[in-house]
């Protein structure tokens, strides 16, 4: 079953738009329980599932862990009918980058703070999350800047992710992830692209890229920071890039991101870099890892 891709022949067709965003509702039980069933299964593979555009759930070296948790219906609309506590009760950790409404999931995540599982949170989001949602101590670990985290077989670097540009954008984290013969960098929603401002993060199985060229210029025929997304992201010494957060339904179609953008980031990426694989990845994308 595809991800959830809809069509794009008229992007400023609002009656199309609509249409495209009622299918995606329509059609993410389903996508969700698939994804569910495969990440709670006992397979050995290291595997990551986008659970809507930019939120991922995964399994590595044995750990089901979670980045910023999220459900389409919080951002699109429609009622939902899934268990989110116990769908995701194998989760072992959950990992929070920032307080923004297309990443924070009150609603998802006030379903999990009963389950036995650990929280990485920032320290600057610590007193919204606690006030949000009822946290034992014991469970939450504060993410710091440049300070690893062991958790069983994983090894996790907090950053400060590139996302404020000027007077936008508030603090976050990305997170260099590892585990045995694996390193997986999550940069988040980049806005600045000054590539200088990063730690070297060495060697890099693959990043995960938030695709942005500029702010309410998804109409326009050449974004402002089209080149600049390209030059950053392919300045990681990485084998693959995966290009996410598209088709986010709480944006309005001047800000969200499509497929035909990523294909035309993706032709000036190969140029950039041929031997880096350039990919997409939509709601429902299962990606080995």
């Amino acid at each position: 079953m595809p991800a959830i891709m809809p069509n794009e022949s008229q992007p400023g067709d609002f009656a199309q738009r609509n249409h495209r965003k009622q299918s995606a509702i329509n059609a993410y039980p389903q996508l969700w329980r698939r994804m569910i069933r495969d990440w709670q299964s006992d397979q050995q593979e290291d595997a990551l599932w986008m659970l809507y555009a930019a939120s991922y759930l995964a399994r590595t070296a044995g750990v089901r862990w979670a980045l910023d948790p999220f459900a389409l219906f919080t951002r699109a609309g429609g009622v939902s009918t899934l268990d989110y506590r116990a769908d995701l009760v194998p989760l072992d950790l959950i990992l929070l980058s920032h307080r923004h409404a297309d990443h924070f999931d009150p609603h998802l995540l006030t379903e999990l703070c009963a389950s036995p599982l650990t929280w990485i949170v920032p320290e600057f989001m610590l007193e919204m999350v606690t006030t949000f949602l009822p946290l034992d101590a014991d469970r939450v670990i504060i993410a710091r800047v440049d300070q690893p985290i062991q958790f069983k077989t994983m090894t996790i670097t907090p950053f400060k992710a590139l996302h404020i540009r000027g007077k936008s954008g508030v603090p976050e984290l990305g997170y260099l992830v590892e585990y045995p013969g694996k390193r997986w960098l999550f940069p988040g929603d980049t806005r600045n692209y000054d590539f200088s401002m990063l730690p070297d993060f060495g060697p890099l199985d693959g990043v995960f890229a938030h695709l942005w060229l500029g702010k309410g210029a998804a109409l326009d025929p050449d974004p402002p920071f089209l080149e600049d997304f390209c030059r950053f992201f392919t300045a990681f010494d990485a084998q693959a890039t995966f290009i996410a957060h598209m088709y986010e339904y709480g944006r309005d179609e001047r800000n969200m991101w499509t497929m035909e953008h990523f294909r035309t980031v993706q032709e000036r990426m190969e140029k950039l870099a041929p031997g880096m694989a350039i990919k997409p990845v939509l709601t429902g994308d299962k990606i080995l890892l």
